[in-house]
């Protein structure tokens, strides 16, 4: 049976909130590193000589080997010590950062990024970890309501922050302001944060399941980089579908080796936990939706409005703070409330954020948006605080870590499929709708009884023969007007020539009115597909509790052979 200490097992004197802030400091740069560097990537484009599908892997690399390692690091640390292995992943991450800034090349900063990723890997699911074994039940909430709102903050500060650097500094500025946060964690981890980890009731420390550990490492890289690259190299394609059969080979494989070993690498029966198996379902929904806004999002303000890039983050801002804000005040109140039910009206918030999101216009101003985006942002805050607390409150003291790696692959391996389908959506959904909007147009001209028949036919011909392709091109471009003016240089001058500019004017306005509402119903189809990813996974919770799926802690340890302890140690 498994026997664990509560928090109340630490040395006198520590300070579970002290610790709280010393992992805030490790957790801020890993997540902020996943969407500070994006921003940078022109620069990095043109400082290397490199194009932007290599430079891509800058972003790419990180987020591969992030989501395969977060199972692995997990059950490190369970096995040798959750503080250990945290100070060794901000350790990694440090020097990753240090080689990124010096990188020399576009191969090398991919190297380095996918060595900070390794220690990124650590920092996330070993700090959730660490906070449900050192905080007792009744400020569990307060707790991870903080550590989402630390969360909430990287993501709300990373574009701007991005922006703001590569613009006064340099990019790789980006990677050396994670030095100095660093070094400062380290140094609070290492005073205040009690250690914490797994061992055998003969008092020996457990032993590390390495076939489990090989085989879910590939199930998982093979998985994401198929995701990663369906779009690209086309889901019917050879390299993908050999990925993909490679990933279920060895997930299969996994499960077979894990229910045969004495000590696995995941034990099976946590998703025999009701509140474990519904938060990561709800968790991998919640991050293919939520993909609707941190990308799609991005391709609205910069594609159909116009915006560049530093523009397009400050645009975003409603929803990442409105996040923080949420946390912030969930953490305050949060534990008087079931983790459950917050979890639930979040996925609710987030449904009904991106459906009125879906149902703006092309011309809808910035506060008709933002309010959009806030209250997206308000669910996904609840999401965050609420999911990660109801997910582990009866996973065993002992498999935290792994627990928590379990979740946060979820998550991630969410964010990657939702990126996947919703860029697949939308270049699927843009073509159609540019070719309606080109007939539209030419339907308009053609009408057009003002127009001379050398300039109607003139222009009708044009409209026919314009590239609107996968992409779009310029049309698909909102927010710069059609500009028709200089085709009245084809009637002789005088006042009939002044009149035609004004009437070409209203005409080119009309023509990218249609264009623009065309291209809106492209994105408007991914917010849908976001919200339905949302509302699925709010009916598959609901559904889950009212036929009874899965089955207590104390049902799932009654069935188990377990052989280990959860101790919290003293802080040095």
């Amino acid at each position: 049976m498994v026997q664990a200490s509560s928090a109340s097992g630490m040395r006198r004197g520590a300070n579970p909130w002290l610790a709280l802030l010393a992992l805030m400091f490790g957790l801020f740069m890993a997540l902020l590193d996943l969407s500070i560097v994006s921003i940078a990537l022109p620069a990095i484009v043109q400082d290397l000589r490199t194009d932007l599908t290599m430079a891509g892997w800058v972003l790419d690399a990180y987020s591969l080997v992030f989501a395969v390692l977060l199972v692995t690091v997990g059950r490190l640390a369970d096995l040798f010590g959750r503080k250990k292995i945290f100070m060794a992943g901000m350790a990694v991450f440090m020097l990753g950062s240090l080689l990124c800034g010096l990188a020399p090349s576009i191969d090398w900063l991919i190297g380095f990024r996918a060595l900070q990723a390794v220690g990124a890997a650590v920092l996330q699911p070993v700090s959730l970890a660490i906070l449900i074994a050192i905080f007792p039940r009744e400020q569990r909430g307060t707790a991870v309501g903080l550590w989402g709102a630390a969360a909430g903050l990287a993501t709300a500060l990373g574009p701007v922050l991005g922006g703001l650097i590569t613009q006064t500094l340099s990019w790789r500025w980006i990677f050396y302001v994670n030095l100095p946060f660093c070094v400062v964690g380290l140094v609070l981890v290492w005073l205040w944060v009690p250690e914490t980890r797994e061992v055998r009731q003969d008092g020996r420390t457990g032993r590390l399941d390495w076939p489990g550990l090989l085989l879910v490492s590939v199930a998982l890289f093979t998985l994401v980089l198929a995701v990663m690259q369906g779009n690209s190299w086309g889901w019917g394609s050879l390299p993908t579908l050999a990925l993909m059969g490679l990933a279920l080979v060895a997930l299969a494989s996994f499960v077979g080796v894990e229910l045969r070993v004495r000590e696995p690498m995941v034990n099976l029966r946590l998703f025999g936990i009701r509140s474990f198996l519904l938060s990561d379902v709800a968790m991998l929904l919640f991050g293919m939706a939520m993909q609707g806004a941190f990308v799609i999002v991005v391709f609205y303000f910069t594609e159909l409005r116009g915006y560049d890039q530093l523009g397009a983050a400050y645009a975003l801002l409603p929803l990442p703070l409105a996040s923080l804000i949420l946390s912030l005040l969930m953490g305050a109140v949060g534990h008087r409330l079931p983790p459950l039910l917050v979890g639930l009206v979040g996925l609710l918030l987030v449904t009904l954020g991106f459906a009125l999101l879906a149902l703006i216009s092309a011309s809808a101003g910035a506060l008709d948006t933002a309010w959009r985006l806030a209250l997206i942002g308000v669910g996904m805050g609840m999401c965050f605080q609420s999911f990660p607390a109801f997910a582990l409150s009866e996973v065993p003291p002992a498999q935290l870590g792994v627990g928590s790696g379990i979740l946060n692959t979820f998550r991630q391996v969410g964010f990657a499929l939702g990126v996947a389908v919703l860029i697949a959506l939308l270049t699927a959904q843009l073509p159609q709708h540019l070719q309606q909007a080109r007939q539209s147009s030419v339907q308009l001209v053609e009408s057009d009884q003002q127009l001379p028949p050398v300039l109607r036919s003139h222009l009708v011909t044009a409209l026919q023969q314009a590239n609107v392709g996968q992409s779009g091109g310029e049309a698909q471009s909102g927010s710069a007007t059609v500009d028709l003016r200089p085709l009245a240089q084809m009637v002789p001058p005088g006042p009939q020539r002044e009149a035609l500019r004004s009437h070409l004017q209203a005409l080119g306005g009309r023509i990218s009115a249609l264009f623009s509402a065309e291209v809106m119903k492209a994105f408007a189809a991914t917010w849908w597909a976001s919200a339905a990813f949302a509302a699925l996974g709010w009916v598959l919770t609901v559904l889950a509790l009212l036929l009874g799926w899965g089955r207590s802690r104390r049902q799932v340890a009654a069935d188990a052979d377990q052989v280990a302890v959860a101790e919290v140690g003293a802080a040095p």
